[in-house]
């Protein structure tokens, strides 16, 4: 993360589990433990604190772990979230469990694909700041009017 050129400090951080329980698909798994880590997730605070002018402004750190993680479509996971500036770090890890083995659902195993996500937003403090110096040098001037 660019946390070292902007003055950047975690806002959120989230976690989530995600599996393919049928087809053995790493990529199914990392996205479902995407979309598991932010489903919590309310993004109030960005806009009326760190007062984001846009979601899509958010700087979004995405930690994968997972079995094959050599064979996850990055871009499919990027997309899992629908707003921000992405990073994605994928790395061997998460689980392998033997489960049923179906054919019929796509299976060429018994295993179930188990994935990990870490997902962390970040906020520049001093956009922040000014944003709400901003804010406070307009309602001075209100202030000065009434």
């Amino acid at each position: 993360m660019e946390a070292r050129a902007q003055n950047l400090r975690r806002f959120i951080l989230e976690f989530g589990m995600g599996l393919d329980q049928h087809g053995q698909n790493p990529t199914s798994a990392a996205c479902k433990a995407v979309k598991d880590a932010v489903a919590r997730s309310c993004l109030a605070g960005l806009i009326e604190i760190a007062r984001l002018q846009d979601v899509n402004d958010m700087l979004v750190e995405m930690h994968i772990a997972c079995p094959f993680p050599e064979l996850v479509d990055r871009q499919a996971v990027l997309e899992a979230l629908p707003f921000g500036k992405k990073t994605l770090h994928l790395e061997s890890g998460g689980m392998i469990a033997h489960g049923l083995f179906q054919p019929e659902l796509g299976d060429r195993t018994d295993e179930t694909l188990i994935a990990n996500a870490a997902i962390t937003v970040w906020v520049d403090v001093d956009k922040m700041l000014a944003a709400w110096a901003a804010e406070r040098g307009a309602e001075k001037s209100v202030e000065k009017i009434g």
